[in-house]
């Protein structure tokens, strides 16, 4: 019986000790968590708020859902819960644009991150960051800027407009989504043609209504709920405040238009995520060819809002992602009050007659100094971005008058491929080895007066154009234009 009361004592010793080692060992690890997390509780903590995004796929907005995704792992890796947190809410805001462009089929997922992020600000007691709330709640919460909004309009859908477009367009879109190309997935969202003409009328005529029904069309198909529209309909609308001209003290009016339509036609009506546009061979670098053709001054204080936004997105960027450690601070003393386009054949006045897709077009043939002698017309996965029909936006340019449309057989390695060479020269009855390369097939041809026959035949047919010698001391011109005015067109996007 002693033996068993002996036991008894010593078993509810070890389990009162036991218990009150894990009662301590849990105190400490709530008081330290507040400052700085332990080993053990950070990868606990990151266990438990990481198991349910990496196995969620996202086709579109990847590197951006990937760099949000390593700064949660990171934050929590080294317990800076401000960077967590801060990470959380742009990997929210992040899925609710790539559930808006998928017509809610992230819906589930988007619930999920969420629940998870309340659970993840619950456990930590923090709040959501207010810069970025929801559209519909951080218009209440936002600093107050240089920049004098335009009055917010209220908008409906009016699609008697859309549907005469639609008839226009006729079987040539997408079979269920009209304004996209059909050769390109439906998630490309990839636009039929060149709609910026038709954007700039409804807002030069102020017709928000039938530009509203265009862009729920463009951004969410026909396949929207009404979460969704309800979104894009508040979106729209404060997009539309958005007031360009309080950027400038003199420009063109059609300028502020192309403005307007790019952000429409990019998807960017929407703050959120359109500071990556301003990274390397990105949007604002469209952007930047599209208002070259203008001259025009600014009012430099009302960057100021512009150039914070940009070098806190910068800031932020910088802490994990070394690709950003190369771009420079952006300051109010970079920015010319004037940037005047000069030339001397008046390129810049042609090129104002094209809407702006058409004109990015003609920017695939001509990049920063570096132009092809001859062109095919071919275009830039880029400028079909934006909107491009290449046959009509060709004859627009060729009207013009700034080429000249030539059949040199010269112009065969600028205007075609290796493979469609090697093809057409095989089918011809000429031996091409599969090693050659496009000079070294061109140049077997070349030599021989049956080649130079064949070559001559090839070129029949084809619409090749030579850009005239008068307009290259022009296109020298809008390049340095272009050049000069690109980190002032990046702030521009950040508006």
């Amino acid at each position: 019986m002693t033996i068993f009361i002996i036991i008894a004592v010593v078993g509810l010793l070890i389990y009162f000790g036991t218990r009150k080692k894990a009662d301590q060992t849990f105190v400490n690890n709530r008081q330290s968590s507040n400052s700085s997390m332990t080993n053990g509780q950070t990868n606990l903590t990151r266990h438990k708020f990481q198991s349910k995004i990496s196995n969620l796929p996202f086709p579109d907005r990847i590197d951006t859902i990937v760099w949000h995704i390593k700064s949660i792992d990171k934050g929590l890796a080294n317990g800076d819960l401000e960077l967590t947190n801060l990470s959380y809410a742009k990997l929210i805001e992040s899925i609710r644009q790539q559930n808006l462009t998928e017509n809610g089929i992230f819906e589930d997922h988007l619930q999920t991150i969420r629940k998870e992020y309340e659970e993840f600000r619950a456990y930590y007691g923090l709040d959501y960051p207010e810069q970025f709330l929801p559209p519909s709640q951080r218009q209440k919460t936002q600093t107050a800027s240089t920049i004098k909004s335009s009055p917010k309009p209220t908008v409906t859908s009016n699609n008697s407009k859309l549907k005469t477009l639609l008839s226009e367009l006729g079987s040539n879109g997408h079979a269920e989504y009209p304004l996209l190309r059909k050769e390109y997935a439906v998630t490309s969202g990839m636009p039929y043609t060149d709609f910026s003409g038709w954007v700039i009328e409804q807002l030069k005529t102020e017709d928000y209504n039938s530009l509203y029904a265009f862009v729920k069309e463009y951004y969410l198909g026909r396949d929207n709920d009404t979460y969704n529209e309800q979104e894009l309909k508040k979106t729209f609308e404060i997009f539309l405040t958005k007031n360009f001209k309080e950027l400038f003290s003199n420009i063109d009016e059609q300028a502020i238009f192309e403005i307007q339509a790019f952000f429409i036609l990019k998807r960017g009506i929407d703050d959120f995520n359109r500071e990556f546009w301003i990274a390397e061979d990105k949007e604002a670098e469209l952007l930047c060819k599209i208002l070259s053709v203008y001259s025009f001054e600014i009012v430099p204080n009302s960057f100021e809002p512009l150039i914070k936004k940009a070098n806190n997105f910068l800031r932020e960027m910088r802490k994990d992602v070394d690709f950003w450690k190369e771009y420079k601070n952006y300051k109010i003393e970079e920015l010319q009050n004037e940037y005047k386009l000069k030339t001397t054949n008046g390129l810049e006045k042609k090129l104002k007659q094209i809407n702006s897709g058409e004109r990015l077009h003609f920017f695939d043939f001509a990049t920063v100094y570096s132009y092809r002698k001859f062109w095919n017309g071919d275009s830039s996965y880029k400028t079909r971005s934006y909107g491009i029909n290449e046959l009509d936006s060709v004859k627009k340019i060729s009207e013009l008058g700034i080429f000249n449309v030539v059949n040199d057989i010269n112009a065969i390695p600028e205007i075609t491929s290796k493979g469609e060479l090697k093809e057409t020269a095989e089918k011809a009855g000429f031996e091409i080895k599969k090693s050659w390369t496009m000079d070294k097939i061109f140049e077997f041809l070349l030599n021989s007066e049956l080649g130079q026959a064949f070559l001559q035949e090839f070129v029949k047919g084809k619409q090749i154009l030579a850009l005239k010698d008068e307009y290259r001391t022009d296109m020298t011109n809008i390049f340095k234009h272009q050049e000069k005015m690109k980190r002032t067109v990046d702030l521009i996007t950040m508006m």
